[in-house]
């Protein structure tokens, strides 16, 4: 296994992507969810068990337990389309979960990284203020639950990197 220092030295710095856009799909939804520009809660945290064995007082068993995984949310600029409420509403009466995956693209739209979501619903959704004084553009933040994330392979594109 290469080490950090290797892995992210100058040589291996087209390794690294920027953060450009991601594309969210739904498969199973006729909703066409979108591109994004802000996709935050991408994580997962392995819960440790601490068990204290009787009889041994200079330490303390780890043992790993449940993965726990946030809340994915999705930030993009509010437009005509209601995409995003619509699937909340739909929730809100019948939540019917679906598979969603997360797709960072290039310049290009290439897909750099993909990861997948088991069985993902809206929980939240959310407008930005209203500012008559303000100029910032307005946005809509979709809150989604989800029962567990994977990566996914993503073919390198033709004739790159």
């Amino acid at each position: 296994m290469p080490s950090l220092r290797a892995a992210n030295g100058p040589a291996n710095r087209d390794l690294l992507f920027p953060q450009l856009n991601f594309e969210v799909t739904v498969p199973t939804l006729d909703v066409v969810v979108g591109f994004f520009t802000q996709v935050q809660g991408l994580s997962a945290q392995l819960d440790v068990l601490e068990y204290q064995e009787g009889g041994r007082n200079d330490m303390v068993h780890k043992l790993p337990s449940r993965i726990k995984q946030g809340n994915i949310t999705l930030k993009v600029g509010l437009t005509r389309e209601g995409a995003l409420l619509t699937w909340f509403q739909a929730s809100v009466v019948d939540a019917q979960p679906a598979d969603m995956s997360i797709t960072l693209l290039d310049s290009l739209n290439n897909p750099m990284r993909s990861w997948s979501f088991a069985q993902a619903y809206p929980v939240k959704w959310t407008a930005s203020d209203f500012n008559a004084g303000g100029n910032e553009v307005m946005t809509e933040t979709l809150e989604v639950a989800h029962q567990g994330m994977k990566p996914v392979p993503v073919a390198a594109p033709a004739g790159g990197a």
